[in-house]
């Protein structure tokens, strides 16, 4: 084979798979959700979940995930009830504050005082999840999450209950998006290096 063709070949596709490790190493230089822990939640109870470190500046949603045992029903309880018939009126099954406190050099500081949960954001892929709140994060500060339940159905609390903490979406969106594009950029480019590094390969062998 040439050496042009080889090294243009190669040189293509070493080009197509730049940006895609590019937004790789993005992706996975932050960790998008420091906490995610099993909550054993009862009615007149407290929680405090394990101290996470966040690593970027800015804002973070606290949310509960519950199993998708019965969604419809969950999804009733946890105040989602937007288009759904089913839910009977003044459904509440979930009823608490949270709080988010932080850790530094030995001493605890309230960042956000208890806060009545009021529903109003949900999310989840493969669970049930609502945000209780948000808050704002330091880098590398050292946090944890309380909960003060004053009602749960057994419902939700037979869920398998869990407390997340993740970085507000628009942070890794777009990180999102151009991993898609990046994927599809490193297939068109690296089938042209192939093309290029197979003229050359078969060209040679006619040759001979």
């Amino acid at each position: 084979m040439k050496r042009w063709k080889l090294t243009t070949g190669l040189s293509v596709l070493v080009i197509s798979v730049l940006p895609y490790g590019y937004v790789q190493f993005r992706l996975r230089s932050h960790n998008w959700a420091p906490l995610e822990v099993p909550a054993e939640l009862a009615s007149k109870s407290n929680f405090l979940s394990r101290s996470f470190v966040t690593d970027l500046n800015g804002s973070y949603n606290v949310s509960l995930a519950f199993a998708p045992v019965d969604v419809e029903a969950e999804e009733c309880l946890v105040g989602d009830a937007l288009f759904k018939d089913s839910c009977k009126s003044g459904t509440n099954g979930l009823d608490l504050d949270w709080s988010v406190i932080r850790e530094e050099s030995g001493h605890e500081t309230v960042v956000a005082d208890y806060r009545s949960y009021r529903p109003g954001e949900f999310e989840g892929a493969g669970s049930v999840e609502t945000v209780l709140g948000r808050f704002d994060a330091e880098r590398y500060a050292t946090y944890k999450i309380a909960l003060r339940v004053r009602n749960i159905a057994p419902e939700l609390r037979s869920a398998s209950p869990k407390v997340r903490v993740e970085a507000a979406r628009y942070y890794w969106e777009n990180w999102m998006i151009y991993a898609q594009m990046s994927l599809f950029f490193a297939v068109v480019i690296a089938s042209m290096g192939t093309i290029i590094l197979g003229w050359g390969y078969f060209s040679d062998r006619k040759q001979n």
